[in-house]
């Protein structure tokens, strides 16, 4: 399966059917037309859930952009520590809780996801490897 986006290794549509919701490795490089494909596609909420030491180290150049809304959510956790699905899913939906719960505009029953896609994705990761165990 090739990436959506040239620039990254691993851009892709989550099992939704549609380009709702995408996820991608880091789109540090993004070229002005990959930029405005995503805009073209409305896909304007970008959500980084990258560790602050990365996202500080390598800022996102869609995180100036006053087209996209830009939330980073660190992942935080024991760093050299393996994460299970089951961990990996736990924490994930904390955020989301705690990210809505800041936000009263947000609703919970939209952000968060069907158990079953959260289940396909993780199941897919893992098999393939493309989560790499810290």
């Amino acid at each position: 399966m090739g990436s959506l986006l040239q620039s990254t290794l691993n851009t892709r549509a989550l099992p939704t059917g549609n380009l709702r919701f995408i996820r991608s490795d880091y789109p540090g490089k993004l070229s002005e037309a990959e930029v405005q494909w995503l805009l073209q596609n409305n896909i304007t909420t970008i959500v980084d859930l990258r560790e602050e030491k990365e996202f500080t180290a390598k800022p996102c150049i869609l995180e100036d952009r006053d087209e996209f809304v830009y939330h980073h959510l660190p992942v935080t956790g024991g760093g050299d520590t393996p994460k299970s699905p089951d961990a990996v899913k736990s924490t994930y939906l904390g955020m989301l809780e705690s990210y809505a719960a800041k936000h009263p505009e947000v609703d919970i029953n939209i952000i968060i996801p069907k158990e079953e896609n959260i289940k396909k994705v993780l199941e897919n990761e893992y098999l393939t490897g493309e989560i790499k165990q810290r």
